[in-house]
């Protein structure tokens, strides 16, 4: 019972901690001036299946194999994303870790929420869910 009591308590504090933490963001408002995905080459994956049978003649086996191989080259998809802020514009890259994942669902030209923290940005898409992703660059707004 303690123990299940402790589980509990534990997620609620996971819970309260990401909640309060999203909270705290220093958002800025910005426009998406681009958008695109990509797909990275990130290796190759080799599989091998052997098939092995032995075959008993009196005092003699008889031994065979069957090998058949299998390469696949693997691909991360990144989401880019242009934001131009205030004072600021971010290049950002979101790794979508599933095939069935989405990218933010945000207008090319239009305002768009984010908040910078370190080398991540989080942005705010068009139905409030929040995307995490690495910026890649940064370059100063000039003055005009």
């Amino acid at each position: 019972m303690t123990a299940k009591f402790m589980m509990c308590g534990a997620a609620a504090l996971a819970a309260a901690s990401i909640v309060f933490a999203a909270s705290t963001r220093e958002w800025q408002s910005g426009t998406l001036m681009e958008t695109e995905q990509q797909q990275v080459h990130s290796g190759t994956m080799k599989t091998t299946n052997t098939d092995g049978k032995a075959k008993t003649r009196g005092n003699k086996t008889d031994y065979s194999a069957n090998s058949t191989s299998h390469t696949t080259e693997d691909y991360d998809t990144y989401q880019i994303y242009t934001i131009k802020g205030p004072h600021k514009t971010y290049v950002a890259r979101e790794r979508l870790l599933f095939p069935w994942s989405k990218p933010a669902n945000v207008t090319v030209g239009e305002a768009v929420k984010f908040a910078v923290e370190k080398n991540k940005i989080y942005l705010l898409d068009e139905d409030g869910k929040e995307h995490k992703a690495s910026v890649s660059k940064v370059k100063v707004n000039s003055s005009e």
